[in-house]
């Protein structure tokens, strides 16, 4: 997700993340104010399976071991992971909107020394907390993703120390942790991230336990990539998911559930190609401008595609009717202009 993104991200954090009994709890970047302010109208459509557990009011952050010495760490709105083994710890990713409050998760947990910090790819809104890690520690990374922070030079997101091509495994005492890169998912460097012990897999940006992808499948640089994204983590044994945003631990059921979703978005956008010809909008636009036709005929495709996937996903996925039109608007784009949908 790029780093434009978190503001938006923020904002539907503290409206739809941290709400009990219709109000906001308090975080430690939360206005007293606001924390008190009744939220029960912005609650009304949420699904059950779209909440996630009560975060701390007094932390700001909830931590939880998964199993075997791994813990998730959530602010309600972003999540990562770490990895306690007999010497140290090792963290995955480091969400600015957790920033200092996931060193204290991981002393909430241990006083050992953070040794390792993977990158899960090279976003700000992910990443952009791990300068506060320890600058003697090694930082993993995908050759792709050190290249993009090389250009950045961006000092919240120190340059990684070790990276590879295709797959790292990294073993620290019983730990085990296996990353994997399978191409341009979401973003180029963009990895899968697996401890086989535990059977979790964390890849972030793709699937969203609970909700609807974020707008424009979580910005996806290369959509047919990221639809087959779904199909690449199903081969994993796994059976508890970190998504890297919202609410929740995921499942096998959630990678699922995101898969049918946007299967069921390509579908309708393939459906909204066939029923509507640009020369039937052309006809009812008379402004002249090219662009403006080519404007209607968009929003013709993504309004058709939206009104069948929401008929469906909107009381299943939170957040369907906030962004299933963005969803459409995208997968709309990437059959007019890339995916394969017939043949000569």
């Amino acid at each position: 997700m790029k780093p434009r993104s978190l503001f938006v991200w923020l904002f539907v954090g503290i409206v739809t993340c941290c709400i009990v009994v219709g109000q906001i709890l308090p975080t430690a970047s939360t206005p007293s104010a606001i924390a008190q302010a009744d939220m029960t109208q912005a609650n009304i459509s949420l699904p059950a399976n779209a909440i996630g557990p009560a975060i701390p009011a007094d932390k700001g952050y909830l931590v939880e071991e998964i199993r075997d010495g791994l813990y998730w760490v959530t602010d309600g709105l972003y999540n990562a992971m770490f990895m306690v083994y007999d010497a140290g710890v090792v963290v995955v990713d480091a969400p600015p909107t957790i920033g200092e409050n996931y060193l204290k998760a991981v002393q909430d947990v241990t006083d050992k020394p953070i040794t390792h910090i993977i990158y899960s790819h090279s976003h700000t809104d992910h990443i952009g907390a791990a300068y506060l890690f320890p600058a003697t520690a090694t930082f993993i990374a995908q050759a792709e993703t050190a290249e993009i922070l090389t250009r950045r030079r961006d000092a919240r997101r120190p340059l990684p120390t070790t990276t590879f091509q295709d797959t790292y495994t990294l073993e620290v005492g019983d730990q085990t942790l296996e990353l994997a890169y399978r191409g341009n998912i979401h973003q180029a460097g963009n990895i899968f991230i697996y401890a086989p012990k535990q059977k979790v897999l964390m890849l972030v940006d793709i699937v969203y336990p609970g909700w609807v992808p974020y707008k424009n499948l979580g910005i996806a640089e290369d959509v047919q990539s990221y639809i087959e994204g779904h199909s690449i983590a199903l081969e994993y044994d796994f059976d508890l998911f970190l998504g890297g945003h919202v609410t929740r631990l995921g499942t096998r059921q959630d990678v699922l559930d995101s898969q049918e979703y946007v299967n069921d978005l390509k579908l309708a956008a393939t459906q909204a190609h066939q029923a509507i010809a640009i020369a039937d909008v052309a006809q009812q636009v008379t402004n002249p401008n090219p662009f403006k036709v080519y404007d209607a005929y968009q929003d013709a495709l993504s309004q058709f595609c939206t009104e069948r996937v929401l008929n469906k996903w909107q009381n299943r996925l939170g957040a369907a009717e906030t962004y299933t039109p963005d969803n459409c608007w995208i997968m709309v784009e990437a059959l007019g202009v890339d995916l394969v949908t017939s043949q000569p």
